[in-house]
């Protein structure tokens, strides 16, 4: 992996990210992003209450064939994580469903660290852009919670923030659980351990 772009220090856009929040950051190759459609699956199957309904969900962003072909185009990605002070701990014996779902939200404020990494996703795609990374995209994690209840595509009204709402990782299909393993910054599902919130930026 290249230490700099055209001049520019791929070490000052890890520096930037901690600066503003991130728990961890390292530029990676594209090569070690793991894309699986399984991934997508599990948007539909069980049905995602945002499926279909959030602008930033599936069916309504690219499809992840076009997205693999998409990040073939990229060398380089900056991996991010915000880590919450809570746990992922499945303390409840309940199926899953919208109301759990919305209640393990609330109680493990996971909207707060999520409305964070959206943050800092823009601001280092912003700061990257600066930096002669003309074209880097940022990926956020999971469903946009920029608003409380998306416009839906049904509506036919825009997005009311077109400049901040960003798809997640597993909307594109990315494998989060392999991909953050492979950056060596992994996470774990059901654990005592702290929730990690990952993101994404395509650099170059």
């Amino acid at each position: 992996m290249p230490r700099s772009h055209g001049g520019t220090s791929y070490e000052g856009l890890v520096r930037f990210a901690m600066a503003k929040g991130a728990t961890r950051a390292k530029v990676m190759s594209t090569r070690e992003i793991v894309v699986d459609k399984r991934v997508r699956l599990k948007c539909a199957v069980p049905r995602c209450a945002d499926y279909g309904r959030n602008l930033m969900c599936p069916p309504n962003v690219i499809s992840v064939d076009d997205f693999r072909e998409i990040l073939g185009l990229y060398r380089s990605a900056l991996f991010i994580q915000v880590e919450a002070d809570v746990d992922s701990s499945d303390k409840s014996n309940a199926s899953i469903d919208k109301a759990l779902c919305e209640r393990l939200s609330r109680e493990t404020k996971a909207a707060k660290w999520q409305l964070k990494l959206y943050g800092l996703v823009n601001a280092v795609e912003a700061e990257a852009f600066k930096r002669g990374f003309y074209l880097a995209a940022g990926l956020s994690g999971g469903e946009c919670c920029l608003c409380s209840e998306c416009v839906t595509p049904q509506s036919g009204k825009p997005c009311r923030h077109p400049f901040k709402a960003r798809p997640s990782m597993e909307a594109m299909g990315i494998d989060v659980i392999k991909t953050s393993k492979r950056a060596g910054m992994p996470v774990s599902l059901s654990s005592p351990r702290n929730v990690r919130w990952t993101g994404l930026i395509l650099l170059e």
